[in-house]
């Protein structure tokens, strides 16, 4: 194999093999849900997550997230000459679903136990990935590019927002069907609408619960282009050659962007503060409604209907 393993330091407390190729690509494995592979000649990072059962933003699946962004953080800062980086490239490895969100059987195990010191420490992750992603893993000229190949709902729209660049493929749905059960997208989603589109608009994506198709959210301003189904990853390389020759400008312009329009962490975590008293505030017709939900995604992904604790999951 024309490969060598590089071990890159990540922090005092994480660390990760990195495969470096000859031909300058590289490959990052995070663990079984998250992978990234480099591409030097291209200055690209694609990432890939692959959540176990129902392609969701599972605990575990956060936590590698995380250490994913400390990953890119590490074997980039200060490294542009040997691993130079213009675009990191978001898009599930799920089939027809970028991401369902939120892990709701997760949700549902804390509510009814009202354990809120748990629920807070979901959130708080899920806010700090979205923000990472959100500021390019404290990375400078990096623009990040969504590929939405699938339905993206709650906390998977989030995620596709915090990026600069979302591109659609035409038989995707997106939306945030929090209300339905009484709660709202409560990690950064509206924070990143607002910082897209007007208040009106915001407020329709976020209150009504229901799902839009790629043109109407392309219509909205809500995301910045629409493909046909299966060119998603085309439409993305054809954008950033396109933009090759002007790098430079669109890369500070992204970041006169988030002068413009910021989103801080304080503004996220107070947001999460007021998300997790919405849930543990949930009555029983909600969380019957949240159930139900957990039960067609579990359904559509083939998983018994009996759902594993967190603690159940971890030790298996």
């Amino acid at each position: 194999m024309n490969a060598f393993v590089s071990p890159t330091l990540l922090s005092q407390r994480h660390s990760s093999d990195v495969i470096e190729h000859l031909d300058g690509t590289a490959d990052f494995t995070i663990s079984p849900q998250l992978s990234f592979r480099y591409e030097r000649e291209r200055a690209l990072l694609t990432t890939h997550w692959d959540p176990r059962g129902v392609p969701c933003f599972n605990p575990e699946l956060l936590h590698d997230l995380e250490r994913g962004s400390l990953a890119i953080e590490g074997y980039f800062s200060g490294a542009e000459s040997r691993h130079p980086l213009r675009h990191i490239v978001v898009r599930s490895a799920v089939q027809n679903v970028f991401c369902t969100g939120g892990d709701l059987g997760y949700f549902l195990r804390l509510i009814t136990t009202q354990d809120r010191a748990r629920l807070t420490e979901y959130a708080r992750a899920a806010v700090n990935v979205t923000y990472r992603n959100y500021t390019t893993h404290d990375l400078s000229g990096v623009t990040t590019i969504a590929l939405l190949e699938g339905d993206a709902l709650g906390g998977g729209f989030e995620s596709a927002l915090s990026c600069d660049i979302v591109i659609a493929e035409k038989h995707i749905k997106a939306g945030f069907p929090e209300v339905l059960f009484n709660m709202f997208p409560g990690m950064g989603g509206l924070s990143f609408l607002s910082r897209r589109v007007g208040r009106q608009t915001a407020n329709q994506l976020s209150r009504t619960g229901r799902l839009y198709s790629a043109q109407e959210l392309f219509d909205m301003g809500v995301i910045d282009q629409v493909v046909d189904t299966g060119e998603a990853g085309d439409a993305a390389t054809r954008l950033i050659r396109t933009r090759e020759q002007q790098y430079g400008a669109h890369s500070a312009m992204n970041s006169v962007d988030r002068m413009l329009n910021p989103v801080t962490l304080g503004e996220l975590t107070d947001i999460v503060r007021l998300w997790v008293d919405c849930a543990m505030q949930m009555t029983p017709r909600s969380i019957e409604w949240m159930r139900r939900l957990h039960q067609q995604q579990l359904a559509a992904f083939g998983r018994p209907l009996e759902v594993a604790s967190y603690d159940d999951r971890a030790a298996a």
